[in-house]
């Protein structure tokens, strides 16, 4: 007796085909249509999400927090002053590969909080790609965690903290010497060059991180020196009398002076020094070659020592770049043209460079790879040239020193960019 396996009808090559459904060929069609449909809608979003931060095909978008209103206002308006400068230079140019520069400007009046809230909005409202210029020391500091947060490549060039690369931040570069440089080259000077080491030296300085850091360098140069320091003074940020300050550096004998101060400060100090008469030999930092700076000091008649890492307005280099201001900028910018507007401008140049790298895929991560390698980047002699191919990341720029003339209310240089 055989046994017969039942077989599924349907399993049957035979009934199979006799079974087979009939497509239609028009709804085949159809639905093939409509998934392609469904496909090029879904592509532009897509490519949205492929998409860097702040930047489509035709632009790159970036933020600076700067101090526009408050004490600093005239440093801050001129560093986004240099920006706006390189940025429009580039777009005259074409742009970079293709794009084009945008940059959105935030305000933090000099307060490190609403540093912290402008950072914020540029990089999660505003979406911006990168930050090209950021406000002072404490400030950026402050910024910091949100900074490291996002990934965002970020340049310093106004205040060289250097809280600011200690330890390494991968996504930070910074332009400039350490402050305590800007503290230690005019003492230097003082004793090298004018025959100072027997004078007996005080400082005055701000009592945050950028003052301990200028008081960092004066130490450091009465230490290498020998030297006799009689008064080391703080002051509160926004102090408008000095009187008591300066009676003590009187009273001390004190006649070699550090100032880390701003602008304003510095001429109220001076004018303290002169009421009381005294024969004293100073220095300040960078900030006290702005033109107001020095005009708001020349009744007082002294001459003070400026260490700087950018060319001033004097230099041939910075009065090529003050022409270019003029085509540019608006009268009112151009008019307050500093060093901070080269500072500005050299910060967006270094950045642009990263960027030109990149080529067409112009990403974050490929812009600070760029940066990370990057070597003596010429900037026209405005500084001297910039490498951020070392540990910290920082481009620790040749210094030149320059003298106030009371008389004319004009700097001259004293040496070319020397490397300490």
């Amino acid at each position: 007796m055989s046994t017969k396996t039942a077989q599924d009808p349907e399993s049957s090559g035979a009934s199979a085909h006799k079974r087979r459904p009939v497509v239609d060929q028009r709804e085949s069609k159809l639905t093939f249509g409509l998934a392609c449909a469904a496909l090029l809608a879904l592509a532009p979003s897509l490519g949205a999400q492929a998409q860097e931060v702040g930047v489509t095909a035709t632009e790159i978008l970036i933020g600076e927090v700067q101090p526009m209103s408050g004490p600093a206002s005239l440093i801050g308006k001129a560093g986004a002053a240099g920006s706006k400068l390189a940025i429009a230079e580039i777009n005259a140019a074409g742009g970079i590969n293709g794009r084009k520069l945008r940059a959105i400007y935030e305000d933090d009046g000099y307060v490190p909080a609403r540093s912290v809230s402008a950072v914020k909005k540029l990089i999660d409202s505003d979406k911006v790609f990168a930050l090209t210029g950021t406000t002072g020391s404490s400030h950026m500091v402050a910024m910091l965690p949100a900074v490291e947060e996002a990934k965002i490549p970020t340049i310093v060039h106004m205040a060289p903290n250097p809280a600011v690369v200690n330890p390494r931040r991968p996504n930070v570069f910074m332009i400039g010497p350490d402050y305590d440089y800007a503290g230690y080259v005019p003492i230097r000077y003082m004793v090298e060059k004018m025959g100072k080491k027997g004078a007996k030296f005080g400082i005055l300085y701000q009592d945050d991180d950028f003052g301990k850091a200028l008081l960092a360098g004066y130490q450091k140069a009465v230490k290498e020196f020998g030297l006799s320091s009689v008064a080391e003074i703080s002051f509160k940020r926004g102090a408008k009398d000095f009187s008591a300050e300066v009676l003590t550096l009187k009273e001390k004998g004190a006649n070699a002076v550090y100032l880390g101060t701003l602008t304003t400060e510095s001429a109220s100090i001076m004018s303290e020094f002169r009421r009381l008469d005294m024969d004293v030999t100073l220095g300040t930092l960078w900030a006290g070659q702005l033109p107001p700076a020095v005009k708001l000091a020349a009744p007082s008649g002294y001459q003070y020592l400026i260490p700087d890492y950018y060319a001033s307005n004097y230099d041939p280099a910075g009065v090529a770049l003050m022409a270019s201001a003029k085509k540019y900028l608006s009268a009112d910018d151009a008019n307050n043209f500093n060093r901070y507007t080269v500072s500005g401008y050299v910060g967006t140049m270094v950045f642009a460079e990263g960027v030109r790298r990149c080529g067409a895929n112009v990403t974050r991560t490929c812009v600070i790879a760029q940066l990370d390698k990057l070597k003596d980047f010429k900037v026209g002699g405005l500084s001297g040239p910039v490498s951020f191919d070392n540990p910290k990341g920082q481009a620790v720029l040749p210094i030149k020193l320059f003298q106030t003339d009371p008389q004319s209310g004009t700097v001259k240089a004293l040496t070319d960019f020397v490397a300490y």
